[in-house]
């Protein structure tokens, strides 16, 4: 039985008159009915509905009753694509073939009607709902939209309902390359200016009546060009061997970086588990030479081979995740108001977490610091981030001036007693810490927060000799800060009620992503990526062929290899946190003699490099790590016998995570672990892979012993 309730779009129909154009008819799509704030999307229904009412309107239009059709969507969206919630019921996955065969269907009927179609794309319009648009001969869009595009292939499957086989003909074959294969991998979405000058969108309107004029005025002038007054529409694919033809397979040729081509990456991708982005290139690849028909239907069977691959239902439940995810917007219950905030310290994060706070909270935030002049520097480094965020269009000239001047630096803790909340980001040593969280106590109110960025050292023992120990909390931020969308929220036994609920309103304002913690050694995320490094470290420390070692893991797909991850991190760094996990937690988090030795000779894992997708290993770990008498201990596994070392490990721990309450479910597991550590979304999350591997069936721990993770989902 099908778990699936869709949530029916509506289309709404009317005939407006336009001096230059003639009768229009209106098709305005529409959320059901009382639920005005969901967008509207393409379930069975509503696929249905949409194609019935075009249908509709070109029957119109082949009666000569309409000169024009125009689509557009109703508040922020256009159309919002395929509802998500349809592929998480294996039966309503079912209905995706039928779906496809109308979009499709309807694809070709509209090159037949002898009216001019018009898209004006008011709001959001992804995956499907941009294929929707595409049908029309023109697309305008409201300035300041910016959620364009076809995300298909991070989801693993592909643009499939007209999509891939003709977005290439509305803006070539380059900008579609980018469109369907890499902005999705890059999480990129397009403004509505920025799909102008593509050529996806052909003038920018503020609402339906500007529409209609750009839209008489451009179909006047291709009816002009024609030289017969005729309307006309150009064939959608090109031939085999013309100009185009050559452009679209130089377009699959292109770099997708400085070592790999986009056909390179497509086929590294398949490799790790993830086939989308090389079938979405196939399809590219075939499209010279063919028919309508004949594209759109090599499109149909890949979108339902994709469709009930474990990719897609990984992926689809990795978007799943984000979505529940996703900073709320309504205030979170019992916050207390912040209206002023202090950073202790004012180093690298310190800086970058004070930039982050006055842009999402607007209020004055003052980095303290004990040295005047790494005061000032800090407060210089907070500034340059509001710079960079200006540069890149992420706010206007005006605000960052305004969130700049939010930001001050001292020396004085004094200047930190009219604060609401004042986060510590101090070097990572327990004494250091408690003493900062001791003076702030003696200079702040009793209900000022206290906060701590630790990424390993415990949250109750910097509160255990404060008066008030129920208003400390962590807030982990990752770096670099403005990049990395997780903040691990780590409350304490004692933490109250009001002061978890502010952590997490602060989290939700900087428009970042929360998971709660319990306070635990290295929390979520670093317990786990520890638990990996420390198997990789083990066999480099028995004398296992470092750059053997180095790619054991590329099956898991993660973005860098575990050498760079060490260098990123900082090797003194991952030295401390890994002894810290290993006294707290036991031998099964291995602490590196030879880690230890590359952070006190200064040393690096890798060799930075622009000719290769992985930077290569550095002699020094050979050297570092080379076994005295020459041989290779029992105990320095690589290839598989790592990986499965790996795998077994990471479900190890995360079965006894769940035993100890550290996270209360499987899901912030796999959040943490995508936004936290880059886990691929083809994976859906450490979890699932882990259950498909077999390795959460060999960890004998917990009380889910002998049980899959995805069970409890």
């Amino acid at each position: 039985m099908s778990s699936y309730t869709e949530h029916v779009t509506r289309v709404l129909t009317e005939d407006r008159e336009h001096s230059a154009i003639g009768t229009v008819a209106v098709l305005r799509f529409a959320p059901p009915e009382g639920e005005e704030r969901r967008p509207a999307t393409l379930g069975p229904q509503s696929v249905a509905a949409v194609t019935d009412a075009i249908g509709h309107a070109l029957d119109r239009a082949d009666a000569g009753t309409i000169q024009a059709i125009a689509l557009i969507g109703t508040g922020r969206t256009f159309l919002a694509g395929a509802d998500l919630a349809m592929f998480a019921d294996p039966t309503a996955v079912d209905n995706v073939e039928a779906m496809t065969r109308a979009a499709h269907d309807l694809q070709i009927r509209v090159r037949r009607s002898p009216v001019p179609i018009l898209a004006h794309i008011n709001g959001a319009a992804l995956g499907g709902g941009l294929e929707v648009a595409l049908m029309a001969d023109v697309r305008t869009a409201a300035p300041g939209v910016h959620a364009i595009g076809l995300p298909e292939t991070s989801l693993g499957i592909l643009p499939g309902w007209g999509g891939t086989t003709l977005v290439g003909s509305v803006i070539g074959p380059e900008a579609a390359a980018r469109l369907i294969l890499e902005d999705p991998a890059r999480d990129r979405q397009l403004t509505a200016e920025q799909a102008q000058t593509i050529g996806l969108i052909d003038a920018l309107a503020d609402d339906v009546d500007a529409a209609l004029d750009a839209f008489g005025a451009i179909i006047a002038t291709r009816r002009a060009a024609d030289g017969h007054g005729a309307f006309t529409r150009p064939e959608p694919l090109p031939a085999a061997d013309s100009e185009e033809a050559q452009a679209q397979q130089a377009a699959l040729d292109a770099p997708h970086g400085p070592a790999e081509t986009r056909r390179q990456w497509a086929t590294r991708l398949a490799d790790q588990g993830a086939p989308a982005v090389a079938r979405a290139l196939a399809l590219l690849e075939q499209l010279p030479g063919s028919t309508l028909r004949e594209a759109l239907d090599r499109e149909a069977t890949a979108l339902a081979e994709l469709v009930r691959s474990p990719a897609a239902a990984a992926s689809l439940y990795a978007a799943e995740l984000l979505r529940h995810g996703k900073p709320g917007r309504s205030p979170v219950e019992g916050a207390r108001e912040i209206r002023r905030v202090g950073v202790a310290g004012a180093g690298l994060m310190a800086s970058q977490i004070a930039a982050q706070l006055a842009l999402g909270l607007r209020v004055p935030v003052v980095l303290r610091d004990l040295d005047e002049q790494t005061a000032h520097k800090g407060l210089a480094a907070a500034r340059s981030v509001i710079s960079q965020a200006a540069e890149r269009g992420r706010l206007s000239a005006e605000d960052a001036r305004e969130v700049s001047g939010l930001l001050s630096a001292t020396v004085q803790v004094s200047d930190l007693t009219e604060c609401d909340l004042v986060l510590e980001a101090v070097p990572e040593v327990l004494a250091v810490k408690k003493s900062v969280f001791a003076e702030l106590e003696g200079v702040l109110a009793p209900d000022a927060l206290l906060v701590s960025n630790t990424s390993s050292l415990s949250i109750a023992a910097m509160a255990e000799d404060l008066a008030h120990p129920e208003r400390v909390v962590g807030l982990h931020f990752f770096n670099p800060v403005a990049k990395m969308p997780l903040v691990e929220v780590i409350h304490t036994p004692a933490t109250d009620g009001t002061t978890l609920a502010t952590g997490l309103e602060v989290v939700r304002r900087l428009r970042k992503f929360a998971v709660r913690s319990a306070d635990a050694p290295g929390f979520v995320v670093n317990r786990l990526l520890f638990r990996v490094l420390g198997a990789v470290l083990a066999s480099l420390d028995a004398g296992a062929d470092p750059a053997q070692v180095d790619e054991s893991l590329d099956p898991l797909g993660l973005p860098m290899r575990p050498f760079a991850l060490l260098d990123l991190v900082g090797l003194a760094v991952a030295d401390h946190v890994g002894e810290v996990l290993h006294d707290q937690l036991g031998d099964r988090f291995h602490r590196s003699p030879g880690l230890t030795a590359m952070a006190d000779q200064r040393r690096r894992f890798t060799e930075p490099t622009r000719d290769a997708v992985h930077p290569r290993v550095s002699e020094q770990v050979t050297q570092v790590f080379a076994p005295v008498d020459g041989t290779v201990g029992s105990s320095a596994p690589v290839g598989d016998a790592l990986l499965r070392r790996v795998c077994d490990g990471l479900a190890e721990e995360i079965r006894l995570m769940l035993d100890e309450g550290v996270v209360e479910t499987v899901e912030q597991v796999d959040l943490a672990m995508i936004l936290g550590a880059g886990f691929p979304r083809h994976r859906g999350g450490v979890t699932p892979y882990l259950d498909a591997s077999g390795a959460s069936d060999r960890a004998g721990v917990g009380r889910f012993h002998g049980e899959r993770f995805r069970q409890h989902t």
